[in-house]
């Protein structure tokens, strides 16, 4: 309880703006304690040095913490191990978690730079399972020839969902409540030490039963061909209309824009029903004639102000071609180009600017490339080897000699709440799958309507009831909203907090502290305007 308490006190008492979502955890069962530790540590180590002093610190304080642990927990009537004996395996249990729960925690830190719920997907599920496998570690030194205790293996269960559950309650209640979930949750965490140390302990066998051992190769090829798997179903191959001639142009244009690692071939599909004219925003340009070049998933990978640039010449291409004011439907990072775009230049031909799976809070984090120093250097690095491992597969280049995502670390946290920004002379609408409600450390609403679909992320222009939502936001039609996504979008996004990355304090950003509420909107848009006109002096479309 005391460890709890310390850890929200610290974390209320610096007021960063960082809820103490992690809080629960100090105390929790192994290894609960110990993912906790390296998310703070992912986020806050600002060379390698210290990240280095960092890690020897934390395996030698949650070593100890979790011999304290075990020997307070250790059964009566069973003879317990010496000091220095849980001592040792309190610090082998720590090590192998850290190791084991590595990857999860650069997923994490990646998917608060670019808050995409594949990441989440990936991680989380990685690190319950790491959590049921490597438990008895930090108990008793014949964990490789026990089998599993099913008893165990229930209460690291029921400690994932009650911490789960005690931060999305820290994060409904306000700052006056927090002392009380810390403390109610560090009992439960004492209850639970005692419940698992007793049931491995229970469990006892006359053979050798190296479950955990040979779970932990599998639990290794699990990670390597889930995260193949994943990654490759992520959508990236749209279509879109091809080469239209300006007597084509009879409905109400509309500029389509994708995501990042998208692929079109130009071939003519008109996702979104009604009488619409569907242009594919191209990432590789214009011809000279005008019109959008087929492009790969290599030309997605550019600034964010490039990318505006080149958005706002085609809207405006389109926009001549047509006569008439232009509708823009975008989605991932097309939906972040195409906001920022318009913030940038308010004087865009511009309607309605529909928003599909858009990125909320981008750039928690920091995300400095390799070769330099900075906050989250080593963490970053990691996610670097992670990317090259699989680039063969993965649609997506994570590593932060990414130009995209350089230049979010370089606005961070001005664009953190760039997609919330109002914008008088544009109709907003968002289209927001349920799981990217994982994304966010607690729940938000857009200021402007919105619909809760139950889908991934990525995909839901092409999706028919994306689409079907789509075509009534452009016609003006009614949208409903379900009431229960809704309720299940809030619950997920609070609980969802409890195994993210904390928020890198916005001073220590390498964007400073603006706000982006009121006047923050107004330098967010000032910034991005600034940028624009030095890209538009350089460059042409």
């Amino acid at each position: 309880m005391g460890l709890n308490l310390l850890e929200a006190a610290l974390v209320a008492g610096f007021g960063h703006g960082t809820r103490p979502d992690l809080a629960p955890q100090a105390s929790a069962v192994a290894p609960f304690g110990v993912f906790g530790d390296l998310r703070w540590l992912s986020v806050y180590h600002n060379s390698w040095a210290t990240l280095g002093a960092e890690v020897v610190a934390m395996l030698v304080v949650r070593g100890a913490l979790t011999a304290l642990s075990v020997g307070w927990a250790w059964p009566a009537g069973r003879a317990r191990p010496s000091s220095l004996r849980l001592l040792r395996q309190g610090l082998l249990g720590t090590a192998v978690a850290a190791v084991l729960l590595s990857p999860s925690v650069a997923l994490l830190f990646g998917m608060a730079a670019v808050p995409v719920s594949w990441l989440f997907l990936a991680a989380v599920p990685g690190a319950f399972l790491v959590a049921l496998l490597v438990h008895p570690v930090a108990v008793t030194g014949d964990w490789w020839r026990r089998p599993v205790a099913l008893r165990a293996l229930g209460w690291v269960a029921l400690s994932f969902v009650v911490l789960t559950f005690s931060t999305a309650v820290m994060g409904a209640t306000p700052l006056a409540a927090w002392p009380v979930v810390a403390a109610v949750s560090g009992v439960f965490n004492a209850w639970t030490w005692r419940g698992l140390v007793r049931a491995v302990l229970d469990r006892t066998s006359r053979r050798v039963v190296p479950v955990v051992p040979a779970a932990m190769v599998a639990f290794v090829a699990l990670v390597v061909g889930g995260t193949v798997a994943g990654f490759s179903q992520v959508p990236t191959r749209v279509a879109g209309v091809g080469p239209l001639t300006p007597a084509e142009y009879t409905g109400p244009p509309v500029l389509v824009v994708s995501g990042y690692g998208s692929t079109w071939d130009g071939r003519p599909v008109h996702p979104i029903p009604g009488n619409f004219v569907e242009v594919r925003f191209s990432y590789r340009g214009l011809g000279a004639d005008g019109r959008p070049l087929p492009y790969t998933g290599g030309d997605t990978v550019k600034t964010l102000v490039q990318l505006d640039r080149m958005l706002l010449h085609q809207v405006s291409t389109l926009n001549r071609l047509t006569g008439r004011a232009v509708d823009v439907v975008a989605e991932s990072e097309g939906a972040l180009v195409a906001k920022t775009a318009l913030l940038a230049d308010p004087s865009a031909p511009v309607t309605t600017l529909v928003v599909a799976s858009p990125l909320q809070n981008p750039g928690r984090v920091s995300y400095p490339a390799a070769g330099t120093s900075g906050w989250g250097v080593g963490t970053a690095e990691a996610l670097r080897l992670l990317s090259d491992a699989f680039q063969g597969v993965a649609p997506v280049d994570l590593s932060p000699r990414n130009p995209f995502l350089a230049s979010l670390d370089r606005e961070a946290p001005l664009l953190a709440h760039a997609m919330a920004c109002p914008m008088s002379h544009v109709e907003q609408f968002a289209l927001l799958p349920l799981v990217d409600a994982t994304v966010t450390p607690s729940a938000q609403r857009l200021p402007y309507p919105s619909v809760v679909l139950p889908a991934f992320h990525g995909g839901l222009v092409e999706s028919a009831a994306g689409a079907k939502v789509v075509a009534e936001v452009l016609s003006h039609r009614p949208v409903t909203d379900d009431a229960l996504l809704r309720l299940a979008d809030t619950a997920l996004s609070y609980a969802a907090g409890a195994w993210q990355v904390p928020t890198l304090a916005p001073d220590e950003s390498p964007g400073g502290g603006a706000g982006t509420t009121g006047s923050g909107c107004a330098a967010v848009a000032a910034r991005l305007a600034t940028a624009l006109a030095s890209e538009s002096r350089t460059r042409s479309p």
